[in-house]
């Protein structure tokens, strides 16, 4: 540990010491002696529970304002040599073929020296088909195909069947394995293009002390205007809060956390974008049998392992993977209650790491109020209301005739929520959103109610607990409610070749002959072909002009230089779609226009309604074209039959 870490760290200690002095004197005063919930001394059961509550609450607060004050210094990330490292991203997949394409896509064109393995957790849909498809003409994708009986038992054995095949990929040479990185990434998961940059730096695997690492996760859909689809405009505002709540939770309240644990050592792992190295996964199965365990959280267990191995987590917050919201309650409800009891089952990894004395002070402390989260919050959850029921019986609550007990009223509520209002607008300040200082505050307000849905998913994963019931639900993809790409090409682009071979003969000519640079060109594009379409798709789901542009350029550009000609007049009508705006950017309606005054495309007279089905067009002309160039100068089949798709040209010899 370095000076200037340990001095961070005695300046912590000092100040969690006096936020627990001053936070648990104002709720001892509160909840035990205000009157509130009747005079203390009186009965004993009161006296506990008011005890409890105001641990808590001191607790709870001495926690938040600790994480405000980490969030608030300075990123210190340097880059580092990629090159320096060999990059293998692991990717679990069950019934995930509305995303894998497009995941695989990014992947692999972002970072074209990685190696992608796919897990096929014995998926019933096309995910398999999907992968060996991109495998044909890309020798860094894999597929890791899983059979019942030894399929669906649950996320950590499959990572610990990949792990095998990347173990037996690389080789027994020692200074290999200490150099390759093993990420795992969700199905719908997109690394920021500096993540392996920062990952390679000193404060990421260029230090040798550091065996795994963790990058900051966003929400990739947090622009969406509509994503809940055509259910209305309530509906449709409910999901939106609930994809920007799970944003700011992930930037700010979750980044401070990992940056808190820094200082204490005890930086956990997510499901999504977290990193290890080869010889730290290879400790592990040494001692456990596998890296990962079965737990419902297998990744907080994961990073848990590694420190009772005396190896350091790290955090890297200028990086980050980004992810899907969930703008259904139901859904984010089975996703955290999985969460949530899956810490709680982490809590059996105390007494190995206590055995190995891997934690410090802080870092004990840490990991068991993290753990005991849940629990916490159900004792709050049950006591609070027990104590005003008891002051409504017993008639102390007539105490707030009293002035100065409103002012015990009011830092109670700024009890429940200062801790929590105070995100968004740091999310604001740090997180380069486009929002307003006013919308910061409401959204403060109302990050509270999310907060509060907490209420909902602790007391159903502590129920799950006590009835022994400890089986994995997969979590509905959004892309999975909405058809992505048209079922039959329009009449009038149908009657325009799907490919040119005369620019095909022209591109051969100009690199001289050289057919094997030509088809890799063609290769490339197969590959960045669902990356190209997602952002399209992104960009008008967002209704944001310029990301549509940009988008549509690029798959217009690309068409054009292969020979695509029915791609690019479909792209270039999307294009004619949004010249034929009838507003300027000045008479958009202030109500409609986003945080940073940018109005969105509908509002300049874009018809959006025309632009989604246009979008669906274009994905249904970019697949049948790759699977012709895949047939036509990559001599490969596809092997996915798409509904509406025209009969494949037969290959000709070149």
């Amino acid at each position: 540990m370095t000076r200037e870490s340990s001095e961070s760290n005695v300046t912590f200690v000092i100040l969690g010491v006096i936020f627990s002095v001053v936070y648990g004197g104002i709720a001892v005063y509160v909840f035990c002696l205000s009157g509130l919930a009747g005079e203390f001394g009186e009965s004993v059961w009161r006296d506990i529970a008011g005890i409890v509550v105001s641990i808590t609450a001191m607790l709870a607060l001495t926690y938040a304002s600790l994480l405000v004050l980490t969030y608030r210094r300075p990123d210190r990330s340097e880059p580092g040599d990629p090159s320096a490292f060999e990059w293998h991203f692991l990717v679990p997949c069950r019934d995930e073929e509305a995303v894998i394409g497009e995941t695989i896509s990014s992947a692999r064109t972002s970072f074209p020296n990685c190696h992608v393995w796919v897990i096929d957790d014995a998926s019933e849909d096309a995910t398999a088909a999907i992968v060996r498809d991109l495998m044909d003409i890309d020798p860094n994708v894999h597929l890791v195909s899983r059979v019942a009986p030894n399929a669906r038992l649950g996320k950590g054995k499959a990572l610990n069947a990949a792990f095998r095949s990347v173990s037996d990929f690389v080789g027994g040479d020692a200074a290999l394995r200490q150099r390759t990185i093993i990420g795992v990434l969700d199905a719908d998961g997109y690394l920021s293009d500096n993540a392996l940059e920062l990952l390679a730096g000193p404060q990421g695997f260029g230090s040798d002390e550091h065996g795994a690492a963790q990058v900051e996760v966003w929400m990739k859909n947090r622009g969406d205007r509509r994503p809940r689809g055509d259910r209305g405009w309530y509906l449709n505002g409910l999901g939106r809060f609930l994809v920007r709540m799970q944003d700011i939770e992930f930037r700010t309240s979750n980044s401070a956390m990992q940056l808190f644990r820094m200082l204490t050592g005890t930086v956990g792992l997510g499901g999504n974008g977290q990193f290890a190295r080869l010889t730290v996964l290879d400790a592990l199965e040494e001692a456990h049998g596998d890296p990962w365990g079965n737990k419902l959280s297998e990744d907080y267990e994961l990073g848990l392992n590694i420190m009772a191995l005396g190896f350091k987590n790290t955090y890297i917050r200028e990086a980050h993977v980004s992810q899907e919201a969930l703008p259904y309650f139901r859904r984010l409800l089975t996703q955290r209650t999985r969460w949530a009891q899956g810490i709680m089952e982490c809590a059996a990894n105390i007494r190995v790491l206590s055995k190995a004395n891997s934690l410090t002070v802080g870092g004990w402390l840490e990991v068991h109020y993290f753990i005991a989260q849940p629990v916490l919050t159900m004792l709050n959850l049950v006591l609070v209301p027990t104590l005003l029921v008891l002051a409504l019986i017993d008639g102390s609550i007539g105490f707030l005739s009293n002035s100065l007990a409103w002012l015990v009223v009011v830092a109670g509520l700024v009890f429940l929520i200062a801790p929590y209002a105070v995100w968004p607008v740091l999310y604001r300040r740090r997180g380069g959103e486009r929002i307003s200082l006013l919308s910061s505050v409401l959204l403060g307000l109302t990050y509270l109610v999310y907060v509060y849905l907490t209420y909902f998913y602790y007391p159903r994963a502590i129920f799950r607990m006590l009835t022994g019931r400890s089986s994995w639900a997969k979590t509905r993809r959004n892309a999975e409610d909405e058809s992505a790409i048209a079922a039959t090409t329009p009449a009038a682009l149908r009657t325009i070749p799907l490919v040119d071979t005369a620019v095909f003969d022209e591109l051969v000519l100009d690199l001289e002959g050289e057919l094997a640079a030509v088809t890799e060109i063609v290769a490339r594009f197969v590959v960045a072909w669902p990356r190209r379409i997602g952002q399209l798709r992104g960009a008008v789901a967002s209704e944001q002009l310029e990301a549509m542009w940009d988008a549509i350029g690029s798959i217009r550009v690309s068409a054009a230089m292969l020979g695509a000609p029915r791609l690019q007049v479909a792209a270039e009508e999307f294009i004619e779609l949004l010249s034929e705006q009838q507003q300027s950017p000045g008479t958009a309606s202030t109500e409609t226009r986003l945080d940073d005054g940018t109005a969105l495309a509908s509002e300049l007279g874009v018809d959006m309604a025309a632009a989604r089905r246009s979008v669906g067009e274009i994905a249904r002309v970019g697949v049948d074209t790759v699977v012709e160039m895949r047939s036509r100068y990559l001599e490969v089949d596809t092997r996915i039959p798409s509904p509406g798709a025209e009969p494949v040209t037969p290959r000709e010899s070149r």
